[in-house]
């Protein structure tokens, strides 16, 4: 439906008053009786007519449409302009995030006893939650006894296969996301997400696992001068409520987090997970090739064990990458040389991680290089004479 104008040359009504505004009705199905459609036109316009006498004579267009799928969605505008709007409710952000069985059990972890250790007590508090928080008293001080683990350490060091094996040892499913997941390209999104994950976790009873939590755990913007700035302090900060109001266990994983937020340090505990030292590796390598896979007579754990700067990801994917290479070349065995080959193509097609820090030396020179000439002092400035000279 369209106001427009009269046209010129229509009767001004009687004292000079304003012509009233004409109005065009299209879109009425054909074949509609002339009757029904004439008062449908009518009944239009009387409407139309009516809230234009409150809105003033602007130019107005309204569609009407018995399709409501085809109908914009109400806070399109506000989208449109990077705003979330009310949006779903925080139960039906929630549905988002299905819990699922734990995919590795515990004896799967090969961990120095450190970490094991710290793994163990985040366990056993949760287990024996009852009696410190109830029996004992202790929600009278904590009166949201969450417990929060964030497991450290280089990609493919096995905090994944922990976080699913601490799962399974309580018995509990695992709800699993990653941060990423949680951001929106509007403002408020992200907290209300990252709300919604731990209202999953606590009403499926779930063990919650957030993977890639650097950018959340690392110490906030002090100012916030970009809405980028801004959003992640929010986020920042919605994580630390919740961790407050949370009675489950969560697990978080980081990779390159430098400096923590000093307020995570009352509510989460860091567990380090190293890169494994050759022991370990032999380990690893152990339980990478199992009963059923055909291995030649030459091969020797202890041999592979010793190719270092290899994780427990970089192993199971070479025991792959050497299975189907037998394969592929007709071979019905997988031999030590395919599987040091395989290694060393996993090493290789990984991105570059720098070498581990090492104690401050003074840096050595090659026979063929020269010490760096000392530069002169700078002039020294003119002063102006004393008086009198």
């Amino acid at each position: 439906m369209k106001r427009n104008t009269r046209p010129e040359g229509h009767p001004v009504r009687p004292g000079g008053a304003a012509p009233r505004p004409a109005f065009a009705v299209t879109g009425i199905p054909g074949g509609t009786d002339e009757v029904e459609a004439a008062l449908l036109r009518s009944r239009l316009i009387a409407a139309v007519d009516a809230f234009g006498g409150h809105h003033g004579p602007e130019p107005l267009t309204v569609t009407i449409t018995n399709r409501p799928a085809d109908r914009p969605p109400a806070k399109a505008e506000a989208k449109a302009e990077g705003e979330a709007g009310d949006g779903p409710s925080v139960a039906e952000r929630a549905e988002h995030f299905t819990a699922t069985a734990p995919q590795y059990t515990f004896d799967r972890l090969v961990l120095p006893d450190r970490t094991m250790e710290q793994l163990l007590r985040a366990i056993h508090i949760v287990e024996r939650r009852r009696t410190l928080f109830e029996e004992w008293g202790l929600r009278t001080i904590q009166p949201h006894p969450s417990s929060a683990v964030n497991l450290e350490g280089p990609p493919g060091t096995g905090k994944t296969m922990a976080a699913h094996a601490i799962a399974d040892r309580l018995g509990r499913p695992l709800i699993a996301a990653r941060a990423s997941q949680l951001e929106s390209k509007y403002h408020g999104e992200g907290p209300k997400n990252l709300d919604a994950l731990f209202h999953a976790a606590g009403t499926q009873g779930a063990v919650l696992f957030l993977d890639e939590a650097d950018g959340l755990m690392s110490a906030r913007f002090e100012t916030t001068s970009h809405g980028s700035e801004h959003a992640v302090n929010a986020m920042r900060s919605e994580l630390l409520t919740a961790l407050d109001r949370f009675e489950g266990l969560a697990v978080f994983a980081t990779n390159l987090v430098s400096s923590y937020d000093t307020a995570f340090d009352s509510r989460v505990r860091h567990v380090r997970f190293p890169v494994p030292d050759e022991a370990a590796r032999a380990r690893i390598w152990c339980r990478h090739l199992p009963g059923t896979l055909p291995l030649a007579d030459d091969v020797r754990t202890q041999d592979l064990a010793a190719v270092d700067d290899v994780t427990g990801r970089d192993i199971r994917r070479a025991v792959i990458d050497a299975a189907a290479e037998a394969l592929l070349t007709g071979r019905d065995r997988v031999g030590q040389a395919d599987l040091l080959a395989a290694v060393e193509r996993v090493k290789e097609s990984r991105p570059h991680r720098p070498a581990p820090l090492q104690p401050p030396e003074a840096p050595q020179l090659r026979e063929t290089e020269q010490p760096p000439e000392t530069p002169p002092p700078p002039p020294e400035r003119l002063r102006p004479p004393a008086a009198g000279k």
